[in-house]
């Protein structure tokens, strides 16, 4: 009796277990965060029927209320489209968008971290210089929650 398993059966279970991993990161995916996904596909799809695929590094989540609930970033960096180099951002960054509490805020930086500073999250964002009236060198934006993003500059 031979006690290989056939190759079908192997491509089956492995199409299966992709399958179940599709399903779950899916479900933890709320109705905000699939509605700016689909707008990116969609507009792929529309920009000469581009093929649209994200990392998973996509979607983070960090906690910027301090409710002990995380707030999820969908940063568009990570997305890209078979026939367009950049769609979602350009010589002013990438979109970057924050969902607290079901609204949606949006943001353009080149670069982006949360910091840690004393319980407060806080999201810096590299953008261009033009934002800082100058034409040369860096400048940053620090946003913090504050029943809203409070912005520094």
């Amino acid at each position: 009796m031979n006690t290989k398993m056939p190759r079908i059966t192997k491509v089956l279970i492995s199409i299966m277990m992709v399958w179940m991993a599709i399903s779950l990161v899916v479900t933890e995916v709320s109705a905000d965060e699939r509605k700016i996904i689909q707008n990116a596909k969609n507009e792929c799809t529309n920009f000469s029927n581009g093929k649209f695929d994200m990392t998973e590094q996509a979607i983070t989540l960090n906690d910027f209320t301090g409710d002990g609930s995380p707030e999820k970033i969908v940063d568009s960096s990570q997305f890209s489209c078979s026939t367009a180099a950049s769609l979602w951002g350009g010589s002013g960054g990438s979109y970057l968008w924050v969902v607290v509490d079901g609204k949606t805020y949006e943001f353009l930086a080149h670069k982006w971290r949360v910091v840690d500073m004393d319980n407060q999250k806080v999201l810096l964002l590299a953008v261009h210089s033009s934002e800082c009236s100058d034409k040369i060198g860096p400048c940053y934006r620090a946003h913090v929650w504050s029943d809203g993003f409070r912005t520094t500059r």
